[in-house]
């Protein structure tokens, strides 16, 4: 019977063909062989153990970048992972801010935290990003920046238990500058939403943190603002200290008409209404000053009473530097004596001698 031949297959099975092996050919050795065979083995071995070694030791180690990478600036270089316990425990314990709470409060903002490692010149952030955590310098230091007008405004340099990045939390969740390394750094990253739960619990801690609110707003407002640009770094220090805190209640009047005075009112909370007295037959006009805006009178300097009131539209913060403040600053900086001719360049004018602006802090 004749048989079809079968289909070609696309596949081809494979049969395993035994092989027969060779012996080995020994050479003359004055040692035997299986001793020989022994250490052979014994050296494969060893040579499979290193190559393992190395393969685990590459899949631990951090990435490195290459070398042509290294000058690109969004290279992100910044390292981090969870915190020592104890370590996170001692930094947070020396923030001044956190001076009152009790152990079991900085405890549980240790166990949240992460340690990051900030190498020299490098961001830790910038300015404008959003502001879920706050940091805590564990070593080194950093300075901390704004850009104006195409150029960096150093504010001021943080060290080993200070916090940075608390600001967020009052200013709309943003950073309200940019934060970068001097030399290595070393710091603590928090979770706001700890910090939150603390403040809902602690008053102290809550008033400390108002106050280090204020003194962030004035360093953002006195560093970056163009009104005091043609003053030195120890100037606007010294400006930031005659600041003065004042709350108002609701409908509580700041400023009569017929009143003649300077002033420079920063509103960190609340609402300040200003309002023209009326003319007959018309309406007042009013105008509005919120958190983050400030206000500039300059009533005795052109000699000239207000025609307007200033008070407050719901129970209001605000930092002020008053009449005889400016005055004293201005006899010891000449260069202040510009102000009044800048104003109007930077600000909205709302009557002769009102002025109204914002501080230029990012988020409010």
């Amino acid at each position: 019977m004749n048989q079809q031949p079968l289909p070609e297959r696309t596949s081809r099975s494979r049969i395993a063909v035994p092989v027969v092996a060779t012996p080995p050919v020994l050479r003359p050795s004055l040692i035997p062989f299986d001793v020989m065979q022994a250490y052979e083995t014994e050296l494969a071995q060893a040579e499979r153990d290193e190559a393992e070694a190395v393969k685990r030791a590459s899949v631990a180690a951090p990435l490195r970048a290459p070398l042509e990478a290294e000058s690109v600036e969004s290279v992100a270089y910044v390292t981090q992972g969870p915190a020592d316990p104890e370590v996170a425990m001692l930094a947070l314990s020396q923030v001044p801010q956190f001076g009152s709470l009790p152990r079991p409060s900085v405890m549980a903002m240790a166990k949240a935290s992460w340690q990051e490692d900030v190498p020299a010149g490098e961001f830790l952030f910038l300015e404008g990003d959003a502001a879920d955590s706050f940091f805590v310098v564990v070593d080194g230091t950093l300075e901390i920046l704004r850009q104006r007008d195409g150029r960096e405004v150093a504010l001021r340099h943080i060290g080993r238990g200070e916090a940075i990045g608390l600001f967020g939390l009052f200013s709309g969740q943003v950073r309200a500058a940019s934060a970068r390394a001097i030399g290595d750094a070393v710091v603590l990253e928090v979770p706001c939403s700890e910090l939150k739960e603390l403040l809902d619990r602690d008053d102290e801690l809550h008033n400390n943190l108002l106050r280090f609110y204020r003194e962030r707003i004035l360093e953002g407002f006195v560093g970056a603002s163009r009104l005091f640009a043609d003053v030195d770094m120890i100037a606007r220090a010294r400006i930031i200290g005659r600041f003065g805190h004042k709350n108002l209640a609701k409908g509580e009047t700041l400023m009569h008409p017929g009143e003649v005075t300077n002033a420079i009112l920063v509103v960190t909370h609340g609402t300040l209404l200003i309002e023209e007295r009326a003319r007959a037959g018309q309406s007042p006009r009013q105008f509005e000053v919120s958190q983050g805006q400030f206000l500039a009178l300059t009533g005795a300097m052109s000699g000239v009473p207000s025609r307007m009131r200033v008070y407050a539209d719901s129970d209001t913060s605000l930092v002020f530097l008053g009449h005889k403040e400016i005055a004293e600053l201005m006899r010891d900086y000449p260069a202040l004596r510009g102000m009044p001719t800048r104003l109007p360049q930077l600000t909205r004018q709302l009557d002769r001698d009102v002025f109204c602006g914002h501080t230029g802090v990012p988020g409010m």
